[in-house]
């Protein structure tokens, strides 16, 4: 499975995950059996032919699931659509939320679990609008 993680700095596995999914300046996607990582610019901030329907992967990409810890309901519905599952990141780094994942331990997101239902940090939120 390739599962692609936001990232704002590229240190492998080790990387800390970016609050948001729709700001994240990157992804870095990794092959769950082998390991490898190849790393994305995301397209939604890159693409000055961008729109709120552009899709963050190409195709391409061959990205099968997504771990983040807050997304907009928009991303989670293309993603969604696409056939790309959306799993809701319990740990800062990419390897521990790569461990829960293969034990089968993270959650898919619920509409409820969206950080627009808390807005600002205070509530828990990220302060996505």
């Amino acid at each position: 499975m390739r599962i692609a993680f936001p990232v704002k700095e590229n240190k492998g596995l080790d990387s800390l995950l970016d609050e948001h999914f729709g700001t994240a300046k990157k992804f870095l996607i990794v092959d769950s059996q082998t390991k490898q990582i190849e790393e994305k610019k995301n397209r939604k901030l890159t693409s000055g032919e961008s729109s709120c329907k552009t899709g963050v992967f190409a195709k391409e990409d061959l990205v099968n699931a997504v771990v983040t810890k807050c997304m907009g309901d928009g991303s989670q519905r293309n993603l969604t659509s696409s056939g790309i599952k959306v799993y809701q990141a319990i740990k800062d780094t990419i390897s521990e939320n790569l461990e829960l994942i293969e034990k089968k331990e993270l959650k898919l997101f619920h509409i409820f679990d969206f950080c627009q239902n808390k807005k600002n940090k205070k509530e828990g939120g990220c302060g996505h609008q």
